[in-house]
Protein backbone atom coordinates (compact mmCIF):
# COMPACT_ATOMS: atom_id res chain seq x y z
CA UNK A 1 0.00 0.00 0.00
CA UNK A 2 2.86 1.91 0.54
CA UNK A 3 4.76 1.54 -2.57
CA UNK A 4 1.25 2.04 -4.30
CA UNK A 5 1.02 5.67 -2.89
CA UNK A 6 4.56 6.67 -3.39
CA UNK A 7 3.91 5.73 -7.29
CA UNK A 8 0.73 7.68 -7.42
CA UNK A 9 2.85 10.67 -5.86
CA UNK A 10 5.59 10.26 -8.20
CA UNK A 11 3.51 10.42 -11.07
CA UNK A 12 0.99 13.02 -9.77
CA UNK A 13 4.63 15.28 -9.08
CA UNK A 14 5.33 14.18 -12.63
CA UNK A 15 2.52 15.95 -13.94
CA UNK A 16 2.97 18.98 -12.10
CA UNK A 17 6.34 19.71 -13.89
CA UNK A 18 5.10 18.76 -16.71
CA UNK A 19 2.05 21.81 -16.58
CA UNK A 20 4.84 23.81 -14.79
CA UNK A 21 7.35 23.35 -17.97
CA UNK A 22 4.68 24.27 -20.32
CA UNK A 23 3.91 27.17 -18.64
CA UNK A 24 7.38 28.46 -18.91
CA UNK A 25 7.34 28.33 -22.69
CA UNK A 26 5.18 30.09 -25.29
CA UNK A 27 1.58 29.58 -24.92
CA UNK A 28 -1.31 29.26 -28.29
CA UNK A 29 -4.73 28.90 -27.33
CA UNK A 30 -4.75 25.77 -27.85
CA UNK A 31 -2.53 24.77 -25.38
CA UNK A 32 -4.62 26.99 -22.63
CA UNK A 33 -7.64 24.98 -23.76
CA UNK A 34 -6.18 21.69 -23.07
CA UNK A 35 -4.82 22.78 -19.48
CA UNK A 36 -8.06 24.48 -18.56
CA UNK A 37 -10.21 21.73 -19.87
CA UNK A 38 -8.57 17.89 -20.09
CA UNK A 39 -5.49 18.73 -17.30
CA UNK A 40 -8.02 20.32 -15.02
CA UNK A 41 -10.34 17.54 -14.96
CA UNK A 42 -7.22 14.88 -14.41
CA UNK A 43 -5.85 17.26 -11.22
CA UNK A 44 -9.30 18.08 -9.71
CA UNK A 45 -9.23 14.62 -8.48
CA UNK A 46 -5.73 14.59 -7.84
CA UNK A 47 -4.50 17.73 -5.72
CA UNK A 48 -6.99 19.94 -3.30
CA UNK A 49 -8.96 22.85 -4.38
CA UNK A 50 -6.78 25.47 -2.68
CA UNK A 51 -3.84 24.16 -5.29
CA UNK A 52 -6.28 23.39 -8.29
CA UNK A 53 -7.24 27.42 -7.88
CA UNK A 54 -3.73 28.79 -7.53
CA UNK A 55 -2.80 26.27 -10.93
CA UNK A 56 -5.95 27.70 -12.61
CA UNK A 57 -4.74 31.66 -11.81
CA UNK A 58 -1.22 30.91 -13.46
CA UNK A 59 -2.79 29.77 -16.40
CA UNK A 60 -5.22 32.95 -16.48
CA UNK A 61 -2.03 34.88 -16.45
CA UNK A 62 -0.77 33.63 -19.52
CA UNK A 63 -4.40 33.56 -21.17
CA UNK A 64 -4.16 37.02 -20.71
CA UNK A 65 -0.75 37.72 -21.44
CA UNK A 66 -1.78 36.64 -25.02
CA UNK A 67 -4.95 37.89 -25.05
CA UNK A 68 -6.92 34.86 -24.70
CA UNK A 69 -10.44 35.93 -23.20
CA UNK A 70 -11.98 33.02 -23.51
CA UNK A 71 -9.68 30.91 -22.10
CA UNK A 72 -9.32 33.71 -19.11
CA UNK A 73 -13.53 33.03 -18.56
CA UNK A 74 -12.76 29.06 -18.98
CA UNK A 75 -9.94 29.25 -16.18
CA UNK A 76 -12.84 31.87 -13.61
CA UNK A 77 -15.34 29.07 -14.32
CA UNK A 78 -13.24 26.32 -13.23
CA UNK A 79 -11.76 28.24 -10.07
CA UNK A 80 -15.77 29.36 -9.38
CA UNK A 81 -16.97 25.53 -9.65
CA UNK A 82 -14.20 24.09 -7.26
CA UNK A 83 -15.18 27.50 -4.77
CA UNK A 84 -19.29 26.31 -5.44
CA UNK A 85 -18.29 22.52 -4.26
CA UNK A 86 -16.13 23.93 -1.67
CA UNK A 87 -19.13 25.69 -0.18
CA UNK A 88 -17.93 29.47 -0.56
CA UNK A 89 -20.69 30.28 -2.59
CA UNK A 90 -20.71 33.98 -2.79
CA UNK A 91 -16.88 34.18 -3.88
CA UNK A 92 -17.93 31.19 -6.73
CA UNK A 93 -20.58 33.31 -7.76
CA UNK A 94 -18.03 36.16 -7.78
CA UNK A 95 -16.05 34.55 -10.10
CA UNK A 96 -18.14 33.52 -12.39
CA UNK A 97 -20.12 36.58 -13.24
CA UNK A 98 -16.25 37.76 -13.95
CA UNK A 99 -16.17 34.72 -16.36
CA UNK A 100 -19.98 36.12 -18.05
CA UNK A 101 -18.86 39.55 -18.20
CA UNK A 102 -15.60 38.45 -20.42
CA UNK A 103 -17.77 35.66 -22.76
CA UNK A 104 -20.41 38.64 -23.99
CA UNK A 105 -18.77 38.94 -27.45
CA UNK A 106 -17.97 34.89 -27.61
CA UNK A 107 -19.45 32.36 -30.04
CA UNK A 108 -18.12 29.19 -27.93
CA UNK A 109 -20.73 27.05 -27.22
CA UNK A 110 -18.68 25.06 -25.02
CA UNK A 111 -17.69 28.24 -22.35
CA UNK A 112 -21.32 29.16 -22.23
CA UNK A 113 -22.38 25.79 -21.52
CA UNK A 114 -20.16 25.97 -18.96
CA UNK A 115 -21.03 28.98 -17.08
CA UNK A 116 -25.13 28.45 -17.01
CA UNK A 117 -24.39 24.86 -15.47
CA UNK A 118 -22.31 26.65 -13.10
CA UNK A 119 -25.02 28.84 -12.54
CA UNK A 120 -27.28 26.43 -11.75
CA UNK A 121 -25.40 24.91 -9.51
CA UNK A 122 -24.88 27.92 -7.57
CA UNK A 123 -28.82 28.11 -7.55
CA UNK A 124 -29.29 24.70 -6.34
CA UNK A 125 -27.23 25.62 -3.70
CA UNK A 126 -29.06 28.30 -2.54
CA UNK A 127 -32.40 25.74 -2.81
CA UNK A 128 -33.82 27.91 -5.97
CA UNK A 129 -34.43 24.69 -7.64
CA UNK A 130 -36.41 26.72 -10.64
CA UNK A 131 -33.23 28.96 -11.62
CA UNK A 132 -31.45 25.52 -11.39
CA UNK A 133 -33.56 23.90 -13.52
CA UNK A 134 -33.56 26.80 -16.06
CA UNK A 135 -29.79 27.45 -16.02
CA UNK A 136 -29.22 23.61 -16.66
CA UNK A 137 -31.58 23.51 -19.80
CA UNK A 138 -29.46 26.67 -21.00
CA UNK A 139 -26.68 24.88 -20.79
CA UNK A 140 -27.92 21.31 -22.25
CA UNK A 141 -28.92 23.39 -25.10
CA UNK A 142 -25.35 24.76 -25.81
CA UNK A 143 -24.27 20.78 -24.95
CA UNK A 144 -26.16 19.35 -27.83
CA UNK A 145 -24.56 22.01 -30.29
CA UNK A 146 -20.90 20.58 -29.34
CA UNK A 147 -19.05 17.89 -31.67
CA UNK A 148 -20.65 14.67 -30.42
CA UNK A 149 -16.92 12.68 -31.30
CA UNK A 150 -14.70 14.95 -29.07
CA UNK A 151 -14.80 13.63 -25.65
CA UNK A 152 -14.13 16.84 -23.31
CA UNK A 153 -17.78 17.49 -25.16
CA UNK A 154 -19.32 14.20 -24.16
CA UNK A 155 -18.14 14.44 -20.97
CA UNK A 156 -19.71 17.97 -20.26
CA UNK A 157 -22.99 16.84 -21.65
CA UNK A 158 -22.95 13.84 -18.97
CA UNK A 159 -21.99 15.98 -16.37
CA UNK A 160 -25.40 18.25 -17.09
CA UNK A 161 -27.52 15.44 -17.40
CA UNK A 162 -26.35 14.01 -14.28
CA UNK A 163 -26.69 17.67 -12.04
CA UNK A 164 -30.11 17.81 -13.85
CA UNK A 165 -31.39 14.38 -12.22
CA UNK A 166 -30.27 15.80 -8.79
CA UNK A 167 -32.46 18.91 -9.65
CA UNK A 168 -35.53 16.35 -10.60
CA UNK A 169 -35.02 15.15 -7.66
CA UNK A 170 -35.63 18.66 -5.39
CA UNK A 171 -38.41 19.14 -7.32
CA UNK A 172 -39.85 15.59 -6.02
CA UNK A 173 -39.94 14.13 -9.76
CA UNK A 174 -37.93 10.88 -9.31
CA UNK A 175 -39.41 9.53 -12.69
CA UNK A 176 -37.82 12.01 -14.54
CA UNK A 177 -34.13 12.51 -12.87
CA UNK A 178 -34.18 8.21 -13.72
CA UNK A 179 -34.16 8.90 -16.89
CA UNK A 180 -31.49 11.96 -16.74
CA UNK A 181 -29.26 9.50 -14.77
CA UNK A 182 -29.69 6.76 -17.57
CA UNK A 183 -28.41 9.12 -20.25
CA UNK A 184 -25.68 10.57 -18.12
CA UNK A 185 -24.48 6.76 -17.81
CA UNK A 186 -25.12 5.99 -21.58
CA UNK A 187 -22.51 8.66 -22.47
CA UNK A 188 -19.85 7.41 -19.49
CA UNK A 189 -20.42 5.72 -16.94
CA UNK A 190 -18.71 6.63 -13.75
CA UNK A 191 -19.78 5.62 -9.94
CA UNK A 192 -21.72 8.63 -8.73
CA UNK A 193 -24.37 8.21 -11.20
CA UNK A 194 -24.84 4.65 -10.76
CA UNK A 195 -24.81 4.93 -6.82
CA UNK A 196 -27.58 7.35 -7.56
CA UNK A 197 -29.36 4.92 -9.64
CA UNK A 198 -28.82 2.48 -6.94
CA UNK A 199 -30.24 5.34 -4.49
CA UNK A 200 -33.23 5.61 -6.85
CA UNK A 201 -33.89 1.76 -6.44
CA UNK A 202 -33.42 2.23 -2.38
CA UNK A 203 -35.70 5.40 -1.65
CA UNK A 204 -38.37 5.85 -4.59
CA UNK A 205 -38.93 2.10 -6.05
CA UNK A 206 -38.15 -0.30 -3.25
CA UNK A 207 -35.99 -2.75 -5.22
CA UNK A 208 -32.99 -3.79 -3.16
CA UNK A 209 -31.94 -6.97 -5.50
CA UNK A 210 -31.83 -3.89 -7.89
CA UNK A 211 -29.84 -1.34 -5.44
CA UNK A 212 -27.33 -4.01 -4.64
CA UNK A 213 -26.67 -4.91 -8.25
CA UNK A 214 -25.98 -1.12 -9.11
CA UNK A 215 -23.65 -0.29 -5.71
CA UNK A 216 -21.63 -3.63 -6.90
CA UNK A 217 -20.95 -1.75 -9.89
CA UNK A 218 -19.95 1.30 -8.82
CA UNK A 219 -17.54 -0.61 -6.14
CA UNK A 220 -16.29 -2.38 -9.02
CA UNK A 221 -15.96 0.95 -11.15
CA UNK A 222 -14.41 2.88 -8.17
CA UNK A 223 -11.49 0.27 -8.45
CA UNK A 224 -10.51 1.41 -12.18
CA UNK A 225 -7.62 4.07 -13.03
CA UNK A 226 -9.96 6.23 -13.73
CA UNK A 227 -11.29 6.94 -10.09
CA UNK A 228 -9.00 5.03 -7.76
CA UNK A 229 -8.46 8.37 -6.29
CA UNK A 230 -11.58 10.00 -6.92
CA UNK A 231 -12.42 10.64 -3.50
CA UNK A 232 -15.76 12.94 -3.79
CA UNK A 233 -17.29 10.10 -5.82
CA UNK A 234 -16.06 7.18 -3.18
CA UNK A 235 -17.68 9.43 -0.45
CA UNK A 236 -21.02 9.97 -2.44
CA UNK A 237 -21.34 6.10 -3.36
CA UNK A 238 -20.47 5.38 0.24
CA UNK A 239 -23.11 7.27 1.60
CA UNK A 240 -25.93 6.28 -0.72
CA UNK A 241 -24.51 2.60 0.45
CA UNK A 242 -24.81 3.48 4.53
CA UNK A 243 -28.71 4.46 3.33
CA UNK A 244 -29.18 1.58 1.77
CA UNK A 245 -27.57 -0.74 4.46
CA UNK A 246 -30.12 1.37 6.40
CA UNK A 247 -32.88 0.88 4.71
CA UNK A 248 -32.17 -2.84 5.44
CA UNK A 249 -31.93 -2.63 8.89
CA UNK A 250 -27.79 -3.33 8.84
CA UNK A 251 -27.65 -0.02 11.11
CA UNK A 252 -23.90 -0.92 12.51
CA UNK A 253 -22.90 -1.57 8.75
CA UNK A 254 -24.26 1.38 8.08
CA UNK A 255 -22.41 3.78 10.44
CA UNK A 256 -18.71 2.42 9.45
CA UNK A 257 -19.84 2.99 5.52
CA UNK A 258 -21.39 6.71 6.62
CA UNK A 259 -17.98 7.94 8.67
CA UNK A 260 -15.92 6.42 6.06
CA UNK A 261 -18.01 8.68 3.79
CA UNK A 262 -17.38 11.70 6.57
CA UNK A 263 -13.90 11.03 5.93
CA UNK A 264 -13.19 11.19 2.24
CA UNK A 265 -15.68 14.34 2.28
CA UNK A 266 -13.58 16.15 5.15
CA UNK A 267 -10.16 15.28 2.74
CA UNK A 268 -11.87 17.09 -0.52
CA UNK A 269 -14.13 19.72 1.29
CA UNK A 270 -17.34 19.18 0.81
CA UNK A 271 -19.43 20.57 3.36
CA UNK A 272 -22.84 19.55 1.63
CA UNK A 273 -21.95 16.17 1.93
CA UNK A 274 -20.72 15.94 5.56
CA UNK A 275 -23.99 17.92 6.25
CA UNK A 276 -26.32 14.99 5.24
CA UNK A 277 -23.77 12.45 6.61
CA UNK A 278 -23.80 13.77 10.20
CA UNK A 279 -27.95 13.93 9.52
CA UNK A 280 -27.92 10.45 8.70
CA UNK A 281 -25.40 9.98 11.60
CA UNK A 282 -27.98 11.01 14.12
CA UNK A 283 -30.38 9.29 12.76
CA UNK A 284 -28.73 5.97 12.56
CA UNK A 285 -27.82 6.12 16.20
CA UNK A 286 -31.14 7.12 17.65
CA UNK A 287 -32.17 3.63 16.27
CA UNK A 288 -29.39 2.25 17.51
CA UNK A 289 -30.36 3.78 20.89
CA UNK A 290 -27.45 5.56 21.42
CA UNK A 291 -28.61 9.15 22.41
CA UNK A 292 -25.38 10.62 23.39
CA UNK A 293 -23.92 9.32 19.48
CA UNK A 294 -26.89 10.99 18.73
CA UNK A 295 -26.88 14.72 19.86
CA UNK A 296 -23.28 14.43 19.16
CA UNK A 297 -23.97 14.50 15.47
CA UNK A 298 -27.07 16.28 15.48
CA UNK A 299 -25.44 18.97 17.06
CA UNK A 300 -22.21 18.95 14.54
CA UNK A 301 -24.93 19.31 11.68
CA UNK A 302 -27.05 22.32 13.33
CA UNK A 303 -23.24 23.94 13.34
CA UNK A 304 -22.67 23.17 9.83
CA UNK A 305 -26.09 23.69 8.60
CA UNK A 306 -25.40 27.51 10.10
CA UNK A 307 -22.04 27.87 8.48
CA UNK A 308 -23.37 26.94 5.11
CA UNK A 309 -26.94 29.29 5.59
CA UNK A 310 -24.74 32.63 6.77
CA UNK A 311 -22.58 31.81 3.13
CA UNK A 312 -25.90 31.40 1.07
CA UNK A 313 -27.40 34.51 2.70
CA UNK A 314 -23.99 36.41 1.29
CA UNK A 315 -24.24 34.48 -2.50
CA UNK A 316 -28.39 35.26 -2.38
CA UNK A 317 -27.33 38.81 -1.71
CA UNK A 318 -24.61 38.89 -3.98
CA UNK A 319 -27.25 37.54 -6.44
CA UNK A 320 -30.01 39.35 -6.08
CA UNK A 321 -27.53 43.19 -6.26
CA UNK A 322 -26.50 41.91 -9.75
CA UNK A 323 -30.11 41.24 -11.17
CA UNK A 324 -30.35 44.53 -9.78
CA UNK A 325 -27.14 45.87 -11.87
CA UNK A 326 -28.43 44.36 -14.82
CA UNK A 327 -31.40 45.54 -14.73
CA UNK A 328 -30.42 49.11 -14.19
CA UNK A 329 -28.09 48.65 -17.54
CA UNK A 330 -30.87 47.20 -18.85
CA UNK A 331 -33.48 50.77 -18.30
CA UNK A 332 -30.27 52.68 -19.02
CA UNK A 333 -30.10 51.13 -22.04
CA UNK A 334 -34.07 51.96 -22.74
CA UNK A 335 -33.57 55.47 -22.39
CA UNK A 336 -30.51 55.97 -24.40
CA UNK A 337 -32.76 53.82 -27.53
CA UNK A 338 -36.01 56.18 -27.04
CA UNK A 339 -33.57 59.39 -27.05
CA UNK A 340 -32.19 58.11 -30.24
CA UNK A 341 -35.65 56.93 -31.56
CA UNK A 342 -36.86 60.69 -30.75
CA UNK A 343 -33.41 61.94 -32.99
CA UNK A 344 -34.71 60.36 -35.75
CA UNK A 345 -38.12 61.59 -35.85
CA UNK A 346 -37.20 64.26 -37.98
CA UNK A 347 -35.93 61.87 -41.30
CA UNK A 348 -38.20 61.22 -43.61
CA UNK A 349 -41.95 59.47 -42.99
CA UNK A 350 -41.21 56.12 -44.50
CA UNK A 351 -37.77 55.91 -42.57
CA UNK A 352 -39.61 57.15 -39.08
CA UNK A 353 -42.04 54.42 -39.37
CA UNK A 354 -40.05 51.35 -39.58
CA UNK A 355 -37.35 53.01 -36.87
CA UNK A 356 -41.02 53.34 -34.76
CA UNK A 357 -41.54 49.59 -35.43
CA UNK A 358 -38.00 48.93 -34.94
CA UNK A 359 -37.92 50.23 -31.53
CA UNK A 360 -41.78 49.62 -30.41
CA UNK A 361 -40.60 45.74 -31.14
CA UNK A 362 -37.25 45.79 -29.11
CA UNK A 363 -38.26 48.19 -26.19
CA UNK A 364 -41.49 45.45 -25.31
CA UNK A 365 -38.90 42.57 -25.28
CA UNK A 366 -36.68 44.68 -23.12
CA UNK A 367 -39.90 46.03 -20.44
CA UNK A 368 -40.65 42.23 -20.40
CA UNK A 369 -37.57 40.90 -19.42
CA UNK A 370 -37.04 43.58 -16.91
CA UNK A 371 -40.35 42.37 -15.46
CA UNK A 372 -38.79 38.92 -15.55
CA UNK A 373 -36.03 40.10 -13.99
CA UNK A 374 -37.94 41.26 -11.06
CA UNK A 375 -40.09 38.62 -10.85
CA UNK A 376 -36.76 36.38 -10.06
CA UNK A 377 -35.46 38.80 -7.55
CA UNK A 378 -39.21 38.43 -5.54
CA UNK A 379 -39.08 34.64 -6.18
CA UNK A 380 -35.33 34.45 -4.41
CA UNK A 381 -36.39 36.37 -1.54
CA UNK A 382 -38.75 34.11 -0.77
CA UNK A 383 -37.64 30.40 -2.33
CA UNK A 384 -34.28 31.22 0.49
CA UNK A 385 -36.50 31.58 3.36
CA UNK A 386 -38.03 29.00 2.95
CA UNK A 387 -41.41 29.23 2.13
CA UNK A 388 -43.95 27.44 -0.25
CA UNK A 389 -46.61 28.83 -1.71
CA UNK A 390 -49.99 28.61 -0.54
CA UNK A 391 -52.73 26.70 -2.64
CA UNK A 392 -56.02 28.18 -3.50
CA UNK A 393 -58.54 26.27 -1.67
CA UNK A 394 -60.31 24.81 -4.77
CA UNK A 395 -56.66 23.38 -5.58
CA UNK A 396 -56.48 21.71 -1.56
CA UNK A 397 -59.68 20.45 -2.35
CA UNK A 398 -58.95 18.73 -5.85
CA UNK A 399 -55.56 17.06 -4.45
CA UNK A 400 -57.82 15.97 -1.65
CA UNK A 401 -60.77 14.52 -4.28
CA UNK A 402 -58.18 12.81 -6.12
CA UNK A 403 -56.21 11.34 -3.08
CA UNK A 404 -59.77 9.73 -1.69
CA UNK A 405 -60.27 8.51 -5.58
CA UNK A 406 -63.91 10.74 -5.60
CA UNK A 407 -65.97 10.64 -8.72
CA UNK A 408 -66.29 14.78 -8.52
CA UNK A 409 -62.90 15.35 -9.12
CA UNK A 410 -62.76 15.32 -12.63
CA UNK A 411 -65.41 17.84 -13.43
CA UNK A 412 -64.28 19.76 -10.43
CA UNK A 413 -60.58 19.68 -12.21
CA UNK A 414 -62.25 20.43 -15.52
CA UNK A 415 -63.70 23.39 -13.77
CA UNK A 416 -61.31 24.77 -12.01
CA UNK A 417 -58.40 24.28 -14.76
CA UNK A 418 -60.32 24.44 -18.42
CA UNK A 419 -56.88 25.28 -19.80
CA UNK A 420 -55.20 22.16 -19.25
CA UNK A 421 -58.10 20.19 -21.53
CA UNK A 422 -58.71 22.97 -24.28
CA UNK A 423 -54.90 22.60 -24.79
CA UNK A 424 -54.43 19.00 -24.88
CA UNK A 425 -58.18 17.94 -27.18
CA UNK A 426 -56.64 20.96 -29.76
CA UNK A 427 -53.55 18.15 -29.97
CA UNK A 428 -55.80 15.29 -29.80
CA UNK A 429 -59.37 15.89 -30.34
CA UNK A 430 -59.71 12.11 -29.49
CA UNK A 431 -58.06 11.89 -25.97
CA UNK A 432 -60.53 9.89 -23.79
CA UNK A 433 -62.36 11.08 -20.63
CA UNK A 434 -59.89 8.51 -18.62
CA UNK A 435 -56.60 10.03 -20.52
CA UNK A 436 -57.89 13.61 -19.31
CA UNK A 437 -58.32 12.97 -15.61
CA UNK A 438 -55.01 11.16 -16.01
CA UNK A 439 -53.37 13.84 -17.59
CA UNK A 440 -54.90 16.09 -14.75
CA UNK A 441 -53.20 13.92 -12.04
CA UNK A 442 -49.57 14.76 -13.46
CA UNK A 443 -50.82 18.35 -14.41
CA UNK A 444 -50.86 18.04 -10.40
CA UNK A 445 -47.72 16.79 -9.62
CA UNK A 446 -48.86 13.32 -8.62
CA UNK A 447 -45.95 10.64 -8.44
CA UNK A 448 -46.47 7.82 -10.31
CA UNK A 449 -46.85 5.86 -7.36
CA UNK A 450 -49.54 8.11 -6.39
CA UNK A 451 -51.34 7.80 -9.52
CA UNK A 452 -51.21 4.00 -9.01
CA UNK A 453 -52.82 4.58 -5.57
CA UNK A 454 -55.51 7.28 -7.05
CA UNK A 455 -56.91 5.23 -10.26
CA UNK A 456 -56.24 1.60 -8.83
CA UNK A 457 -53.43 0.70 -11.14
CA UNK A 458 -49.78 -0.98 -10.82
CA UNK A 459 -47.00 1.71 -10.86
CA UNK A 460 -46.22 -0.88 -13.74
CA UNK A 461 -49.43 -0.07 -16.10
CA UNK A 462 -48.75 3.62 -14.90
CA UNK A 463 -45.68 3.88 -16.78
CA UNK A 464 -47.52 1.99 -19.87
CA UNK A 465 -49.98 4.35 -19.71
CA UNK A 466 -47.55 7.10 -19.77
CA UNK A 467 -45.96 5.73 -22.88
CA UNK A 468 -49.83 5.74 -24.50
CA UNK A 469 -50.02 9.47 -23.80
CA UNK A 470 -47.00 10.65 -25.44
CA UNK A 471 -47.33 8.66 -28.18
CA UNK A 472 -50.96 10.32 -28.41
CA UNK A 473 -49.73 13.43 -27.88
CA UNK A 474 -46.68 12.81 -30.59
CA UNK A 475 -44.26 13.72 -27.68
CA UNK A 476 -40.38 12.24 -27.86
CA UNK A 477 -40.73 8.98 -25.38
CA UNK A 478 -38.22 11.30 -22.68
CA UNK A 479 -40.22 14.07 -22.32
CA UNK A 480 -41.33 15.26 -18.67
CA UNK A 481 -45.10 15.06 -18.95
CA UNK A 482 -45.41 17.17 -15.85
CA UNK A 483 -43.09 20.23 -17.45
CA UNK A 484 -44.77 19.60 -20.63
CA UNK A 485 -48.01 20.19 -19.24
CA UNK A 486 -47.48 22.86 -17.27
CA UNK A 487 -45.55 24.95 -20.40
CA UNK A 488 -48.87 24.52 -22.38
CA UNK A 489 -50.86 26.11 -19.63
CA UNK A 490 -48.93 28.72 -18.09
CA UNK A 491 -48.64 31.36 -20.18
Amino acid sequence: MFFLKKINKIILLSLLLCCSELLSQHYTESNIDTLLIKTNEVLRTRISDNDLIRWNKRIIKEAIRIGYREGEAIGYTNIANRLIFGGDVKKGLEYLKKAEDISRKSNNNFLFGKINQEYAQVYSKMDVSRLALEYNSKAMNYGLKLRKDNRDCRLFLRYVYSTRSVYMYKIKHPDSAIIYLHKSMKIDANPLDIANIAQHYTLFESKPDSAWYYFQKAFTILETKNFKHNKYQRAVVLQNYGVFLHSQGKISEAIDSIKKSIGLAKQVNRPKLILDNYKELSTLYKKEGNSDKENEYLNKSILLQDSLDANQNQAIDLSINILNKERENEKAQLKNENNTALWYSGISMFLVILIAVYFYLRIRKKKKKLAESEKIIIEIGKETKDLKRKLSENYEHIIQLAKEKKVDFFPKFQETYPELYKELLKINSNLSKSDLAFCALIWLGFSSKEIAHCISMEHRSVQTKKYRIRKKLNLESETDLYLFFRSITEP
